[in-house]
């Protein structure tokens, strides 16, 4: 493995990263995003290139090895994931137009489920690799390169949300010393 970097997105990077954002939880993009004229990763790509939403370039960092974009990330706090509501609203209003209303609703359902951080929360969150590269070590290098981004306070602690359907990414997070705290099930 080469030198990794971590970089902040920029809107260039759309092309590369919304696959990687996509691949963190397709189950619940599909839900949230998809309809029977656009898919989940044309609005991912829409809300990506504008700033102040939860799945805009300027919310994620891109893991760099060789000058080729090979895994992206999401850190943020509470304070900082309370702006997101309006900005998301407004990207899905644009994106979807009269058609906003049922992914709106179906947002706030995932979010029963996919919980936005608490007070003392630092979410790590879309975290995808190439999936050539998975298994080789490029999430635990992600992980812990995000994780050194953050000045936190003594009182915080880095949460983040895996589905039980992606074990894999599970075995990754407890071996890097993050437990199981709470469990949702889906009920849609």
């Amino acid at each position: 493995m080469n030198i990794l970097q971590l970089k902040p997105c920029t809107p260039e990077d759309v092309t590369a990263a919304v696959p990687l954002i996509y691949a963190s939880g397709p189950d619940a993009f599909e839900f949230v995003f998809k309809n029977d004229e656009k898919s989940a990763k044309d609005f991912l790509a829409f809300a990506f290139l504008r700033k102040g939403g939860e799945f805009s370039f300027d919310n994620h960092y891109a893991l760099w090895e060789n000058n080729q974009l090979v895994g992206v990330g999401a850190l943020y706090n509470h304070s900082r994931a309370a702006t997101f509501l309006v900005n998301d609203a407004v990207n899905i209003i644009r994106f979807y137009g009269w058609k906003f209303l049922v992914h709106s609703l179906n947002g706030l359902k995932a979010e029963t489920i996919i919980k936005p951080p608490g007070k003392n929360e630092i979410t790590l969150g879309h975290l995808g690799i190439k999936e050539e590269l998975r298994g080789k070590g490029f999430g635990t290098h992600l992980i812990n390169l995000l994780v050194q981004q953050v000045e936190k306070m003594e009182q915080e602690y880095f949460v983040l949300d895996v589905s039980e359907e992606n074990p894999k990414a599970k075995v990754l997070y407890e071996r890097m010393g993050f437990t199981v705290v709470k469990k949702y099930e889906s009920t849609f």
